[in-house]
């Protein structure tokens, strides 16, 4: 891990308010990035940011610093995330749209992929319809199935650390992706986004 976070680390178990700022500004945009990719709402991000803050502070006394704390802190958001997402029945998120803008993952089958064309403001509009069917339709899928998907492609996160943040065993998470895939692939064919 950076010395420079193992610092910061070190001294938040001191109690440094200073050092938990920091530490936090420096994975502010990380962590706000998941929470609004599962949201879609600035207010339901940021108050789920806040619950994030409390379990890391909380957590950071007995965390290990000689481990990396980029998965810690996923894990931490991403169980925050779930029980936000039990107790206020929120909307879970697409893997499509702003995050193809970004450059971040996308599935293969999604949409926007191979329908674009940036120099045809027709082919824009149909894609930007066509992005907000495929938002509609993932969530429609069950909340695990949207949860594993979620991860495996916006976050890029392999199999495993999925398995871990979920706390689910392995194969749990390989069939939930496989499932939600196919659910949706078919929900997106009998809309005709995609052929038979």
């Amino acid at each position: 891990m950076d010395t420079v976070i193992t610092n910061l680390i070190k001294r938040c178990k001191k109690n440094d308010e200073d050092a938990f700022n920091q530490l936090l500004s420096h994975y502010e945009g990380y962590l706000y990035r998941i929470c609004y990719s599962f949201t879609r709402n600035k207010e339901e991000a940021l108050d789920m940011m806040q619950e994030v803050y409390i379990r890391i502070f909380r957590g950071l006394n007995s965390f290990d610093e000689t481990r990396p704390l980029l998965p810690w802190l996923k894990t931490i958001t991403v169980n925050t995330i779930i029980n936000h997402t039990k107790k206020n029945r929120l909307p879970v998120t697409s893997l499509d749209g702003e995050w193809n803008q970004k450059g971040s993952g996308s599935l293969e089958f999604s949409p926007a992929d191979y329908l674009a064309a940036e120099d045809d403001p027709e082919e824009t509009v149909i894609v930007g319809d066509t992005s907000d069917i495929v938002n509609n339709l993932i969530a429609q899928l069950p909340e695990q199935y949207r949860m594993a998907l979620t991860l495996r492609y916006h976050e890029e996160m392999s199999y495993e650390q999925i398995a871990g943040a979920l706390g689910q065993p392995l194969g749990t998470v390989k069939n939930s992706v496989f499932r939600a895939r196919n659910q949706l692939r078919k929900k997106m064919q009998a809309c005709e986004l995609l052929e038979v």
